[in-house]
């Protein structure tokens, strides 16, 4: 698992029009899951990969 900075940078996520996380391999929003901490899990719809954000 990555980090959402990581991924935007290596070019594996991306920001559509409206500021949301995009898997760029699927083209779908990201979903926002709790981790109970600090932080999030953003993970992918249809591939299920993951990615932690930081606030």
């Amino acid at each position: 698992m990555n980090s959402v900075r990581k991924a935007l940078r290596t070019g594996t996520l991306r920001k559509d029009t409206y500021e949301r996380l995009v898997c760029e391999d699927c083209g779908r929003p990201l979903r926002t899951d709790d981790r109970g901490g600090v932080g999030w899990r953003r993970s992918c719809p249809d591939c299920g990969r993951t990615w932690k954000q930081l606030p």
